[in-house]
């Protein structure tokens, strides 16, 4: 009995690893796979960063969070997708997710709205798990994006909950 469980748990996770790496292509060294339209996307990992919109980091503002985003970033044709998926998250939570196209000043904003900013909501669920996909046109001349996800701050500007991508994305 206990070897046909052990059987069982090892064809899921071997099924799960497989399923979770369909159409994804490796980030090379000098870049994404696929860079500039190819169809490979970029993995992207996030840390606890707080950044001003020309991806500069603030490092007066702390970690304060849980959560785990990540996601995969790819060029199509005109345009740019982002895949976000966050686990780990507050249950029931609603977070801003950000795509800011580079360059881009600090001066000019990087909320949802903001020109060369493209935006979208991501609600966890019950267990803390959440998705959404971004999609829009590439800014003229934007060389490449980094993203945010974040929880708005309850009073403060300062969101409660921030997270920020590891690296700017070559487009």
């Amino acid at each position: 009995m206990r070897q046909r469980v052990l059987n069982t748990v090892a064809a899921l996770v071997a099924t799960m690893s497989a399923a979770s790496t369909v159409g994804i292509g490796m980030a090379a060294a000098d870049g994404p796979t696929g860079g500039g339209g190819g169809g490979g996307a970029t993995f992207v990992a996030f840390a606890q960063i707080f950044r001003r919109c020309d991806f500069s980091a603030n490092t007066h503002i702390g970690p304060t969070g849980n959560a785990a985003p990540s996601a995969l970033v790819r060029k199509t044709g005109a345009g740019v997708v982002a895949d976000v998926q966050v686990v780990r998250a507050i249950p029931g939570t609603v977070y801003v997710v950000g795509l800011v196209q580079m360059p881009h000043s600090s001066a000019v904003g990087c909320n949802p709205g903001d020109p060369g900013v493209i935006s979208g909501v991501l609600t966890a669920d019950d267990v803390g798990n959440g998705s959404v996909t971004l999609s829009g046109p590439t800014a003229p001349g934007a060389t490449g994006v980094w993203m945010y996800v974040s929880r708005p701050g309850y009073l403060s500007q300062t969101p409660d909950e921030f997270y920020t991508s590891d690296f700017v994305v070559p487009l």
